[in-house]
């Protein structure tokens, strides 16, 4: 299942963006979408806070319910499965 939340922190409470990702998944940059748009390196992947560097959490979590967009998901990574598994060939 799909979760979607505000991603916070933990010291200055700042809002870094919205986060979209499995279930119990570790906060990563590749879920990310930064408020304003800008973009967030991280060079572990793990998520901090855009302005302080302290933890971040994940708030008001809720899960995704658009049938559409999880077949829509499940489709792309079936795609990228296959991509994957050519170029290994």
């Amino acid at each position: 299942m799909l979760v979607t939340g505000d991603v916070k922190c933990l010291h200055c409470g700042f809002l870094s963006g919205r986060w979209i990702g499995p279930k119990g998944a570790p906060l990563t940059a590749s879920g990310l979408r930064p408020k304003g748009g800008a973009k967030h390196e991280e060079p572990n992947g793990l998520l901090h806070c855009a302005r302080c560097e302290g933890p971040v959490y994940l708030e008001d979590a809720n899960a995704v319910i658009s049938s559409t967009r999880l077949r829509r998901i499940r489709r792309l990574r079936e795609q990228i499965a296959r991509l994957d598994s050519q170029r290994a060939a």
